[in-house]
């Protein structure tokens, strides 16, 4: 499967323009709009930190060259940006780019942090033709399980500090991911259990995260990759590489569970005479005001699991050994986003280093999402937008800042105003595809929609102050 300066915000020409009183609500504001969106953060893409030993000059020319790197790297979303050779040209001389530096202090260490002109970076993006990713990045939770000694297992929170937590942090922050752990307090416990990220099932994965009011979740489980010794995973081994619809796996592991527990449900005759004793005696559960009987079995199905039960054919274990040479350790995921359930494995030869590869990879699967491969000059698109509740000064100034705001758009100006709704011509770096992701990772603007759901044609949207 499958980064930190605010943007350079261009403004708009609004000479000679005036916005015309509201008057009154437009057709458009009445109509409904779309509330689709994700959960997303603004990061400072224009910045790095560097760990360093010492303040001296030469130390201090090495870090600046590193920061540059790591920055180039944050802003388009991909390693392979340092392969150009407009991009190496400007690591030789990164200091025509630095707009200021300092040094921060933190647990003992001693980092240089370099802030540098985005606006200069963004145009040598564009002009060698290569992805710029803007500072609006979708959230995502890591809801992850190591194994450790003796084979205990836990899932990573936020209050433990560990190698592989670090790791994941650490590269979170370099590569410019909005990243979270759970709390795993009393409302997790309740909601999620080891088992249960243990075998990325999908549904509790999705409803554990509900609280954090997070789109993109990632499961995954960390375990020693010993050919001496088959790992007790649970018996819903799927192909790593495999891509489904998520209706499609929720479905399947509605059945799956409804297969357990009809398995459950079906008794021989004398547990049968025993249920039925049990009725006579007044033994009823459910009308003692405690949990169903339908609550029982599937509390039944998730106790009587047999998690010592190995789910691999001679032909499958011959595979896990074979896979041993790739590393120490793997790591399973599950990715939930989109409406899409992807899933995959990786290896390595520490925790650490797997957490790492895990956060390089959905960096760059995200980058390819919402990256913007620019355009040459003379073949960028001009599109009009209308936005409605644009019904005043306030309104118009944020509305048009936050148009200018946007990677994918080279300049926004208001063309017309009638009412409350706003006409603006764009001028677009990247494709409209590009900018309606670019808007749905925010609710600031939304698709306004008809009585029937369906998106309004032109490009119309709903201001959301």
């Amino acid at each position: 499967m499958l980064t930190a300066v605010k943007r350079n915000t261009k403004k708009a020409n609004t000479k000679g323009r005036r916005l015309t009183p509201a008057i009154g609500l437009s057709l458009i504001a009445l109509l409904n709009y779309s509330a689709f969106t994700f959960a997303a953060q603004r990061v400072v893409v224009s910045e790095a930190q560097i760990q360093v030993d010492d303040q001296s000059q030469r130390t201090q020319q090495a870090a600046l060259k590193k920061a540059l790197r790591q920055v180039f790297i944050k802003m388009s979303g991909s390693t392979h940006v340092l392969d150009n050779a407009g991009v190496r040209a400007a690591l030789s001389s990164p200091q025509s780019l630095l707009r200021s530096y300092r040094f921060a202090y933190e647990n003992g260490q001693t980092y240089y942090v370099a802030e540098f002109d985005q606006a200069k970076l963004n145009e040598i993006l564009q002009r060698e033709m290569l992805p710029l990713w803007g500072d609006r990045r979708p959230e995502t939770i890591v809801w992850l399980v190591e194994e450790g000694e003796n084979e205990t297992r836990s899932i990573l929170d936020e209050s433990v500090n560990t190698e592989l937590q670090l790791a994941l942090k650490k590269t979170a922050k370099e590569r410019g991911v909005p990243l979270s752990l759970p709390l795993m307090d009393l409302t997790d416990n309740v909601n999620i259990s080891t088992y249960d990220v243990w075998g990325r099932f999908v549904e509790p994965l999705r409803q554990a995260s509900v609280r954090y009011n997070i789109d993109n979740i990632i499961g995954a489980r960390v375990y020693p990759n010993d050919p001496s010794a088959i790992p007790d995973l649970p018996e819903n081994a799927v192909p790593s590489g495999t891509v489904e619809s998520l209706d499609d796996v929720l479905s399947k592991e509605g059945q799956d569970t409804m297969s357990e527990m009809g398995a459950d449900a079906t008794v021989t005759g004398d547990s049968a005479e025993g249920e039925a004793q049990s009725e006579v005696n007044g033994d009823d559960t459910e009308s003692n005001g405690n949990v169903s009987n339908s609550e029982q079995a599937f509390d039944a199905a998730l106790n009587n699991r047999d998690d010592s039960a190995v789910p691999f054919t001679m032909n499958e274990f011959a595979d896990y050994a074979k896979r041993a040479d790739e590393g120490k350790y793997a790591l399973d995921w599950v990715f939930v986003g989109g409406g899409k359930v992807s899933y995959g494995s990786i290896y390595g030869d520490s925790p650490q280093a797997l957490g790492k590869q895990l956060i390089d990879a959905y960096s760059n699967y995200l980058s390819s999402l919402y990256a913007i491969v620019g355009i040459e000059v003379s073949e960028r698109e001009v599109i009009t937008v209308s936005i409605a509740n644009i019904g005043s000064i306030n309104s118009y100034a944020s509305a048009t800042d936050y148009l200018n705001s946007l990677s994918v758009i080279e300049s926004a100006t208001l063309v017309e105003q009638s009412g409350t709704v706003a006409t603006y011509s764009l001028t677009l770096v990247g494709t409209v595809d590009d900018l309606l992701n670019s808007i749905q990772l925010e609710g600031r603007l939304r698709s306004v929609t008809d009585a029937y759901g369906q998106t309004v044609k032109g490009h119309s949207f709903y201001w959301s102050n």
